[in-house]
């Protein structure tokens, strides 16, 4: 859209703008823009109605604001027009401002907030399937290596899908943000860590989560810090599993959630020549072969064959 499209949208939910910026770009096909005038300034997300629309995330919205959780608040929705006004939390998500100096403090902020998420009582929250895991992985598979790189592939990937939802499945399922990293989470002027874009919440395996915020899609693995994390995470909420459990649980949950986005970031890129994230596909990458067992073959798939033709792809684009 343009700036004054936007501003007339934002007229439209009753607030009158006189500018209006572009925000992040999102794999979901929302739209993000910050609408101001002399005094204030919102957030107005459009989503075209043709292709979605908003009513999971006002709903979880709504719930996580009665469960007093730190949530972006929407201030004014309309459907037929595909927009919603949140409030402005600012810029500085914790990709932006995280350092060696914070990094713990804000870890910790955000498994904090990671835990009262998972413990919330969201209404009419739906439940993934082992057909949605599994499809999910398969655009690792059948986007992200057949059709982006081109690269033949063995019986490892599937047995790799296989192992891990059998795994998933036998882990503790609780609320699941399904994107809680970094760039999803807001410092406020407060000091107080906020979650937005829960628009995909739903009940799902908890490792997940805990993968989205202690493996980074921008930095290499710290398998040092994520074990003592772990051990914050399971000392506050008194966990029956031991730490080396919680791992095994993130360990997949990191599985299914890499293959998944490299899946999607890949196809964003095929179907719609959308190449903002392309740059991120290495560090996921080599990240989801970090978390993948040694003694497994997929591995070594991806440290003999996929790697090198990725960074062929990326110098090609």
């Amino acid at each position: 859209m343009k700036e004054e499209e936007v501003i007339k949208l934002s007229n439209l939910c009753n607030f009158k703008a006189d500018y209006a910026a572009p925000l992040k770009n999102e794999a979901s096909g929302r739209e993000y823009w910050r609408v101001s005038n002399i005094k204030e300034s919102f957030v107005l997300c459009y989503l075209d109605p043709d292709i979605g629309n908003h009513t999971e995330f006002i709903n979880i919205s709504e719930n996580l604001k009665n469960n007093h959780i730190n949530a972006v608040d929407i201030l004014h929705h309309n459907y037929e027009l595909g927009i919603t006004l949140q409030e402005d939390l600012g810029d500085n998500d914790l990709l932006l401002i995280l350092n060696d100096k914070n990094k713990e403090e804000l870890l910790k902020k955000s498994i904090d907030l990671l835990i009262q998420i998972q413990g919330a009582d969201v209404k009419e929250l739906r439940k993934f399937s082992e057909n949605d895991l599994i499809n999910q992985m398969l655009l690792y598979k059948d986007v992200f290596l057949k059709d982006f790189l081109n690269v033949d592939v063995n019986s490892s990937i599937d047995d790799l899908i296989s192992s891990t939802i059998e795994s998933l499945k036998n882990h503790p399922w609780t609320n699941c943000h399904f994107d809680y990293e970094r760039r999803n989470l807001i410092l406020s002027k407060t000091q107080e860590v906020s979650v937005i874009d829960f628009q995909d919440m739903r009940i799902g395996p908890m490792g997940i989560d805990m993968a989205g915020i202690l493996v980074d899609h921008y930095y290499p693995l710290d398998k040092e810090l994520i074990k003592n994390l772990l051990t914050y995470y399971s000392n506050k909420i008194n966990s029956k599993h031991s730490v080396n459990a919680l791992f095994e649980f993130l360990r997949y949950g990191c599985i299914q959630r890499n293959m998944r986005i490299l899946g999607t970031l890949s196809n964003l890129y095929l179907t719609q020549n959308r190449s903002f994230r392309i740059k991120d596909l290495p560090m996921i990458l080599s990240n989801l072969a970090n978390m993948i067992p040694d003694n497994h073959d997929s591995k070594d798939h991806i440290h003999n064959i996929v790697q090198p033709e990725l960074q062929k792809k990326i110098s090609q684009i």
